[in-house]
This record gives C-alpha cells, sequence and structure tokens, in this order.
C-alpha cells in the first residue's frame, strides 16, 4: 500500500507501507545502529517515537523472541530505506514485516533515509505522522497538532510495570525502579548471581525498603526527566541508604536528586556506534545510546565527580558519588542492540553491593 510521512512543516515523503495497517503520530528520531531494528522496536525508551533507521537495508535477519527488549511495542513507527523480502537467520521465526503486523507498530519504507536523517541533525526532532496517502491532509495535521511535545512529557507511567515482579534466585537482592526498563538489563543482573524486584516507577520508599534490598536500580525510559513526578525525593533518600545505579533516564533522575539539571539536546543520541571516554582511565569504549535529554555537567554538585564524556559533543555520560557507593551513566551498558563494551558497569554495581553488604 502507498503510504506518506508527513512532517509538522508539511513536507511529504511517500513510500510503501508495511507492518502494522494504522496510521500514528509520534516525535521523529534517528538510530544509527546497524543492527537491532527488533530491539529498537520494543524498547519502551522509544515510547511515542518514530524512529529513522539510517542502515538501508532492513528485515534481512528477520525477527525472534529472544531479540525482543518487552513484550509490548513501544516505537510508534519505523522509517526505513529498504525492506528485505528475506529473512536469512537460524533463529528467525518471522520477517519483519509480519512481526511489526503482529504487535501494533506501522512502517514506511521506500524513502531518502539519508536525507531525513540530515533533516533531523540539522533541524532537530518534530512531529510527524505516518499512514496512507488517502487520508485528507486537514486529519493528518489534526493528529500532528493535537501531539504535545516531548519536553515536559512524562511518558513514564505508560511504560512501567503495574505491580512488583521477581526475576532469579541470586543472593544479591537488587530493587529495579522501573521507569522503562529494557529485558536485557535484568538478563546481565541475573547472570551475576542478583535477584532482581522490578517495581512501579512511584514506588515509595518505604515500600521499597519493605524487601531488604542490597541495592538499587534506576532504569532507562522515555520522555523528560523534569516531568517525572515525585521521584527523585524517593530517588534522594535511596542513595542515602543504598548502594545505587542509574542508567539512561534512570542517570537524569539521580542526577535531578542531586540538584543537578537537565535539558533538551539538539538531536538527540541514538545509537550502537557512540565513543565515550571514561575520565579515571583514559580508555575509550563505544557504547549504545537512546536519549534526547542530557544532564548539566556544570550543574553536578561538589559531592559527584563526572566519569565519563560523548566524543561527539562532550556532554556528559556518566559520573560517580564521591561520598556514597553509587554511580550512574547516560548510555547503556547492557546494549541490545550495541557494543558490550561497558557490561563491566554491572560487576561494579554488584561488587559495590557486597561491600556494603560485608
Amino acid at each position: 500500500m502507498t503510504g506518506v510521512l508527513v512532517l509538522r512543516d508539511g513536507s511529504r515523503f511517500e513510500g510503501r507501507l508495511f507492518g502494522a495497517p494504522t496510521s500514528i503520530v509520534g516525535e521523529l528520531v534517528f538510530n544509527t545502529s546497524v543492527v537491532g531494528y527488533q530491539e529498537i522496536a520494543t524498547d519502551p525508551s522509544y515510547h511515542r517515537q518514530i524512529v529513522v533507521l539510517t542502515t538501508p537495508e532492513i528485515g534481512n535477519y528477520g525477527t525472534s523472541i529472544d531479540a525482543q527488549e518487552s513484550q509490548l511495542a513501544h516505537a510508534a513507527g519505523l522509517v526505513i530505506r529498504h525492506m528485505s523480502p528475506h529473512a536469512l537467520h537460524r533463529t528467525s521465526r518471522q520477517n519483519l514485516s509480519d512481526y511489526l503486523a503482529s504487535i501494533g507498530v506501522p512502517c514506511i519504507a521506500e524513502l531518502d533515509t539519508r536525507a531525513l536523517t540530515q533533516r533531523i541533525r540539522d533541524q532537530g526532532p518534530t512531529t510527524a505522522w505516518i499512514g496512507s496517502s488517502l487520508v485528507p491532509e486537514s486529519e493528518i495535521f489534526a493528529h500532528i497538532e493535537a501531539e504535545p511535545p516531548m519536553t515536559g512529557a512524562n511518558l513514564v507511567p505508560d511504560v512501567s510495570t503495574p505491580k512488583a515482579i521477581t526475576h532469579g534466585k541470586g543472593s544479591m537482592r537488587v530493587v529495579l525502579l522501573d521507569f522503562g526498563i529494557k529485558a536485557n538489563t535484568i538478563r546481565c543482573l541475573v547472570e551475576r548471581g542478583c535477584q532482581v524486584i522490578q517495581v512501579p516507577w512511584n514506588t515509595s520508599y518505604d515500600a521499597i525498603c519493605a524487601h531488604q534490598p542490597n541495592g538499587i536500580l534506576l532504569s532507562n525510559g522515555p520522555g523528560d526527566p523534569d516531568a517525572v513526578p515525585r521521584v527523585r525525593e524517593t530517588v534522594q533518600e535511596l542513595m542515602d541508604s543504598f548502594p545505587t545505579f542509574g542508567i539512561c533516564l534512570g542517570f537524569q533522575i539521580m542526577a535531578l536528586a542531586l540538584g543537578a539539571r537537565t535539558y533538551k539536546l539538539p538531536f538527540g543520541h541514538r545509537g550502537g556506534n557512540h565513543p565515550v571516554k571514561d575520565l579515571a582511565t583514559g580508555k575509550v569504549v563505544i557504547t549504545s545510546q537512546n536519549h534526547g535529554f542530557a544532564v548539566d555537567a556544570d550543574s553536578l554538585p561538589t559531592t559527584v565527580s563526572a566519569s565519563h564524556i560523548s566524543l561527539f559533543d562532550r556532554s556528559l555520560e556518566g559520573f560517580v558519588l564521591k561520598d556514597k557507593p553509587s554511580f550512574g551513566v547516560q548510555f547503556h551498558p547492557e546494549a541490545a542492540p550495541g557494543p558490550r563494551d561497558c557490561a563491566n558497569l554491572f560487576d561494579e554495581f554488584v561488587r559495590l553491593m557486597g561491600e556494603a553488604s560485608a
């Protein structure tokens, strides 16, 4: 079916529709990962976003159960150059178009994704609409105008678990404050001998303490960190009591709890090829990233030291607390998709929990 991608400024891009036969609206962003389209479609951090995939050939290795980062679709839609007609991989169970249809995600293909990516890079993310070319323009723009901006959007309640869930049976008990967790983060902790108790985003300090945790993990998630209500007070109490590890949105909320500020990046960091420098060792690691907001390094209190910086734009990528066994990173050490250069940060978290519990 012929479809269109329409931007807020009226620009139209014609292509072919795949996946779910529905129209959607969302913030248009781009991701530079070479692989991982299934993980991207199911990553809660992409909630309410349309993702332009810069790799031109998409779908060539199909889809599998193991590649899902959640049980639900979260990306509003995908924009690609070419949908592969083949799914050539031993683990593949379904081609990408059929998989997207099964989880309710529309996709538009045969567009100039390079031109779209350059536009987002130069002008920033914009609201966009995907659907049939037969839909009247007035109806399309009514949807676009009704879509609220990402700045000021609290999307965490849409993606957090509604009730506590326990994973694994390890000796270290981690309470995971769920702002939109990816499945691989839980796997990384369980593989290291942790029992993970996943709790709703607004769980109180007392309710968390009732689980008798050895440590706290603040997860990734979508939206504006400054718009998530009441959580920073809880996080502040948690950091005073337990080793705490923040990832992506969890890192940003951790910073807000410490009195720092956050801001929206010009076009965000999304991809599996972002170089980050470890300031303690001088080592450069390649990281997986997915965020539209960042922490203002100049606003950090004196009790916090910057630990990592982006070599793309020098933005803050990590910090450590000088007086507490807690730290956070802006990138994704669990990857999925992306390189696993930073998986050792989970080992560091386990080490800090062990020392605190000794």
